[in-house]
C-alpha cells in the first residue's frame, strides 16, 4: 500500500541547484517542488501523453515507444493517470530505465488511487513529481496546470491517441509555445479516440510511426520539420519521401475513389499495410476520404504535415 510519500519528499525551490533546468525557462515556474525518488538525466527525456480510454493498439504502442525509449537512454514523463500515461510509465521501468509521474494532486493522496501500485514501482526507478500542497483536491484546472510541467520536462512531446476533448492536447499545445517538437500518431479517421491526434496533425505536428521517429537527436532538436516551400512541393509533386506501398497505393488510385480491400487486391499489399499507408497519406493531404469508406488522389499534390 502506498503511503508515508509526504514524509519521504525533498523540496526543491527556484533557487536549489537541483531544480529542473526545463521548468526554469516557464513565465509561471513553479516556485517549489516535491519529488519522492530520483530525478532522471532531462537532458534526454520525452513526454508520452493520451487519453484515458485508449484501446489495446494505443496501449501497446506507448508502451513499446516508452520500453524503447529507455533501453536507447532517454527518460520518459507522463501524468501517471490510466490508460496511455500508465503505459508509457510501465513500458520504462520494465525497460529497466527512468520515468517521471507528474501529479495533480499532492503526495498524501496521489491521483488516481487505481495507480498507487505504479505510483510505488516508479518511486524505485524515478520519482514522482508535484507543485500542489496536500489536502488538494484533483479538479480540472490542476490537470491544466500539470500539463504545462509534462511539456517543459520533456524535450519533445508524443500524442499517442487522443480524441478531441483531451489533455493530452493541452500538452500539446504548450509543448508547442515552447517551442518542443510536437509528435503525433497517426488515427483512423473513423475512431472518435482519435480525431484530436488529425487535428494535431492538420495543424503541423510531425508524424510518428515508430521510435525512431522521436528518439534522434534531430527529431529532438525539432529539425526537419516541413518543406520550406510549399509552392515548389506543390509543382513538382515531389513524392520521392513517401515508402513503396505509399506510392503503389497512390498510382493504384488514379482518378477514382477506391475501396481499401479494392486496393489490397489490386496491389498485393496487406490489408494492415494498406490502412497504415491510407492514414499517412490523409494526414500528408495527398488523398481524400469518400462516402462509403472509400478513398482518392487529391487532384492536386498538398504540402506534407
Amino acid at each position: 500500500m502506498l503511503g508515508g510519500l509526504s514524509k519521504r519528499a525533498r523540496r526543491l525551490t527556484f533557487a536549489c541547484a537541483g531544480y529542473p533546468a526545463a521548468l526554469r525557462g516557464l513565465a509561471d515556474a513553479p516556485a517549489k517542488l516535491r519529488v519522492v525518488g530520483e530525478l532522471p538525466d532531462l537532458q534526454r527525456a520525452i513526454s508520452i501523453v493520451g487519453t484515458r480510454r485508449a484501446d489495446d493498439e494505443a496501449l501497446d504502442f506507448a508502451y513499446s515507444l516508452a520500453r524503447e525509449a529507455v533501453l536507447n537512454g532517454f527518460a520518459v514523463v507522463s501524468g501517471g493517470a490510466i490508460g496511455i500515461d500508465r503505459a508509457a510509465h510501465e513500458g520504462a521501468v520494465d525497460g529497466g530505465g527512468r520515468t517521471m509521474v507528474v501529479l495533480p494532486t499532492g503526495l498524501d493522496a496521489p491521483y488516481p488511487r487505481a495507480n498507487h501500485d505504479l505510483f510505488e514501482r516508479v518511486c524505485e526507478a524515478g520519482c514522482l513529481l508535484t507543485e500542489v500542497e496536500d489536502g488538494a483536491d484533483p479538479r480540472p484546472g490542476r490537470f491544466l496546470t500539470r500539463n504545462r510541467l509534462i511539456a517543459a520536462l520533456g524535450r519533445s512531446t508524443i500524442v499517442v491517441q487522443a480524441p478531441s476533448r483531451s489533455g493530452a492536447l493541452s500538452t500539446a499545445r504548450f509543448a508547442k509555445r515552447l517551442g518542443r517538437p510536437v509528435f503525433v500518431v497517426p488515427a483512423s479517421p473513423w475512431d472518435p479516440r482519435g480525431s484530436g491526434n488529425l487535428s494535431l496533425l492538420a495543424k503541423g505536428a510531425r508524424i510518428c510511426v515508430r521510435p525512431a521517429d522521436v528518439l534522434s537527436e534531430t527529431a529532438l532538436a525539432g529539425r526537419g520539420r516541413r518543406p520550406d516551400s510549399p509552392k515548389k512541393v506543390e509543382k513538382t509533386h515531389d513524392f520521392s519521401n513517401l515508402t513503396q506501398p505509399e506510392q503503389t497505393i497512390l498510382q493504384s488510385l488514379g482518378g477514382r475513389a477506391r475501396h481499401p480491400e479494392d486496393l489490397c487486391e489490386r496491389t498485393g499489399i496487406p490489408a494492415f499495410e494498406v490502412q497504415q499507408s491510407i492514414l499517412r497519406l490523409l494526414v500528408r493531404g495527398l488523398i481524400e476520404e469518400k462516402p462509403g469508406g472509400r478513398y482518392q488522389r487529391c487532384r492536386t499534390g498538398s504540402q506534407p504535415y
